[in-house]
């Protein structure tokens, strides 16, 4: 089938727009260390910290403008006796005429008191109506996790096979690499820090913090650079039930509100 050529810059910020969880996106997606069922879009091996299985649906919205949505839903479940994770994923974002959509199932062990890993295979789809039709390919990503009590560090990367996406220009899915770190100063307050790397692209630092000052509420924000970008939200826990709000500003376009809901079962 044929398929319109993509300029790198869309493919690009397209593939990075697959993330899931408005907590993650509160904290301008410094997640590489961020445990809860959303981990199956930013890094696996952080399934490992689920103790009971846990169900999420994220929506984002850019700029108000219903065709630069990202959908997302995910559900994770922890097997008896350090068995590992399994977890299957689906993002979609665009609209009817152009659309990219991506399935993931991973699974995720943790393979001593320090150290967890986690593998994930996924199915892309990009789709552009008025005659240009469908291309479909399978990749892999997959991450580390290290804990050391308050401390931790984490690594992921998203397509170390460099897909390819289109045959004119050999046009690929770009390879995305992430390493970032987190501490928890105390039951109230998380910091996190984390580089992210598209390859063939200058880095992106990205810093944030999360506070939890009651039971009932979390306060997040984050900043980024290349472009600069803050971003902002509010987590709201009602027993099992999770409710995350978030948005970012990107001048001069406007804000890309979220929302995410998680429930632990």
């Amino acid at each position: 089938m044929g398929i319109l050529v993509l300029c790198n810059e869309v493919v690009l910020a397209q593939h990075t727009l697959i993330a899931g969880g408005s907590r993650s996106q509160a904290m301008c997606d410094a997640s590489v260390t961020v445990s809860d069922v959303f981990a199956a879009f930013n890094n696996q091996a952080c399934l490992t910290q689920l103790i009971a299985p846990e169900a999420g649906m994220a929506v984002q919205n850019k700029f108000a403008l219903k065709e630069l949505s990202t959908l997302a839903a995910a559900f994770a479940l922890p097997l008896k006796s350090n068995k590992g994770v399994f977890a299957l994923s689906i993002g979609r974002y665009g609209y009817k005429l152009f659309n990219q959509n991506k399935v993931g199932l991973a699974y995720a062990k943790q393979l001593s008191q320090v150290f967890s890993a986690g593998v994930q295979v996924d199915y892309l789809n990009t789709h552009i109506a008025e005659g240009y039709g469908s291309r479909s390919s399978f990749t892999v990503e997959g991450g580390v996790l290290a804990s050391l009590g308050k401390f931790k560090a984490g690594f992921q990367v998203f397509n170390p096979v460099n897909v390819k996406l289109a045959d004119y220009n050999d046009e690929r899915i770009p390879v995305i690499v992430k390493l970032g770190m987190s501490y928890t100063f105390s039951d109230k307050l998380l910091a996190s820090a984390e580089l992210n790397k598209v390859i063939n692209r200058s880095e992106i630092m990205k810093i944030a913090v999360e506070y939890h000052p009651v039971n009932a509420l979390y306060i997040r924000a984050g900043v980024r650079t290349d472009p600069v970008q803050f971003t902002f939200g509010f987590g709201f826990k009602f027993q099992n039930f999770y409710a995350d709000l978030s948005s970012g500003y990107y001048e001069p376009l406007g804000y890309q509100p979220g929302l995410s809901l998680r429930y632990a079962f």
